[in-house]
């Protein structure tokens, strides 16, 4: 049975008023009792640093969880329900349980083991309200945003409310590659190891710095760790296998293993029936060696083979799949895409800038001002354009996933059919995309953009319908300003 105490007095370390814990509290427990519940509700009445708290029965409504746990495997079975579930990703989480469960570190936000007194609690509500403050600054992700995207970005978020926050990965021999990420897993309901190709896309996206912890060999038939590494016979690739003394008799020239030798306490020569009796006369042994005892081939180094203990694939070695572990902390480029709700064109718009290279916003905005100075001395059409790649990033993400090289190689060439070498490129925050077409005008521009959506469409078999706007740089009431105004 937990147990809780109650201080006479608050004595918790100061919290700032910016810290001070305020909103709906939902209180769970394993076994059915109200101990917890009045342990809060006096806690609430009587610390001054918790006095905007309540306490709700209504999950959707609650800012706050704690989870009244007797045992390990409760506190996962419904943390597996909670964080599982959008709606409570980001929920600033506690767990009281019988000890600190250190497994529970990655995926809550507290550990208290039992007794719990008054002065932990406070001080555990200031760090939780800090999160939750946090979160308060966030808008609501849209309605319209793919699962993908938004999976991300609750991730994401996840790493802003929480700053700094490390995820590392844990040990797990259920898992494919050996390891897992228990919170991403939570958030994407999957089983243990396959959240480390979600990872490795956010990270590509630039959303995540990694570090490398380790290096796995995965099966390259079915992308498990679990591999034998045998030794084997070069020549007959035999397991029987074994390190045998070779003796050389000299009389007769014969070289075979000391097993052939022996009968009984002596040692009698296979091939000529002479005994052997003192070595360095009669015989020596020139080395320790493998002998295959199949077909009788010796050799100094045996071969290596591979046996996947899971689809029972043999290969060799070098055929192994390498795929490194890594821990993660948010970017600077994630830690902006949290706040703003927005991903940055992700994994499509990292090819479109290694394929076309882009320019830093303040050249961009030079050449653009000699742009629309040399079309309005010589009267010659160009177009700046704007479009946004969220909804192609979106729509392939899947794709990408599936074959990265193929996809990236693919979507390189249809972006070398579109684009020219003299078209300039910058990025602005939320994923847009300015574009100037120098000598090409506007009805040009859109005819070069219903071509992208064509390309991709038979490429993909992705139906696209981009967003873009178009300005011309010859028009005589054109002006950076101008520009500049209208693209805000």
């Amino acid at each position: 049975m937990l147990e809780y105490k109650i201080a006479t007095q608050d004595t918790a370390t100061p919290v700032s008023s910016a810290a001070r814990a305020k909103g709906p509290v939902f209180l769970l427990s394993e076994t059915e009792n109200d101990v917890l519940y009045l342990f809060v509700k006096k806690l609430i009445s009587e610390s001054p640093t918790l006095a905007n708290l309540t306490i709700t029965t209504i999950l959707p409504e609650a800012e706050f969880i704690i989870l009244n746990a007797n045992t390990e495997q409760w506190v996962w079975q419904t943390l597996h329900d909670l964080r599982s579930e959008s709606e409570h990703f980001l929920t600033p989480l506690l767990v009281i349980g019988e000890t600190e469960w250190e497994s529970l570190s990655d995926v809550t936000d507290a550990v208290l083991s039992s007794p719990v007194r008054q002065n932990d609690m406070v001080e555990i509500f200031g760090q939780l309200s800090q999160i939750q403050n946090r979160l308060r600054q966030l808008e609501a992700l849209p309605k319209s945003i793919g699962q993908s995207s938004k999976n991300r970005l609750l991730l994401l978020r996840y790493f802003f409310s929480r700053d700094p926050q490390l995820l590392s990965p844990q040990r797990n021999y259920r898992a494919k590659a050996g390891y897992t990420y228990p919170l991403v897993q939570l958030l994407l309901n999957t089983r243990a190891g396959e959240e480390i190709s979600f990872l490795a896309s956010v990270h590509e996206a630039q959303l995540l710095n990694a570090k490398l912890v380790d290096k796995v060999n995965i099966c390259p038939h079915c992308d498990h760790t679990q591999i034998n590494f045998r030794e084997i016979c070069p020549k007959c690739a035999s397991l029987n296998i074994n390190e045998e003394t070779t003796i050389h008799h000299f009389r007769c020239a014969y070289i075979g293993r000391e097993s052939e030798y022996k009968l009984g306490m002596k040692l009698i020569c296979p091939k000529c029936s002479k005994e052997l009796r003192h070595i360095g006369v009669d015989y020596d042994k020139p080395s320790e060696v493998m002998w295959c005892q199949d077909c009788n081939h010796n050799f100094s180094e045996p071969a290596l083979s591979c046996f996947c203990l899971v689809c029972a694939a043999v290969f060799g070695p070098e055929e192994a799949q390498i795929r490194p572990i890594q821990e993660f902390v948010i970017s600077e480029t994630g830690y902006r895409a949290a706040e703003e709700g927005v991903l940055p064109g992700s994994g499509v718009l990292g090819i479109l800038k290694k394929e076309l290279g882009f320019y830093k916003n303040e050249v961009f905005a030079e050449y653009l001002r000699l742009e629309i100075a040399r079309c309005t001395r010589y009267k010659t059409p160009s177009t700046l354009a704007r479009f946004n790649l969220s909804a192609a990033n979106e729509a392939l993400a899947e794709k990408q996933l599936k074959n990265s090289r193929k996809f990236k190689k693919d979507f390189a060439a249809i972006i070398g059919q579109t684009f020219r070498t003299s078209d300039m490129f910058t990025d602005l925050s939320g994923g847009d995309i300015l574009i100037i077409f120098t000598h090409t005008d506007t009805a040009s521009t859109q005819i070069a953009f219903k071509r992208l959506a064509e390309n991709i469409h038979k490429r993909f078999n992705v139906e696209l319908k981009l967003k873009y706007e178009v300005f011309d740089l010859s028009s005589t009431a054109t002006n950076l300003d101008n520009i500049w105004e209208t693209l805000k």
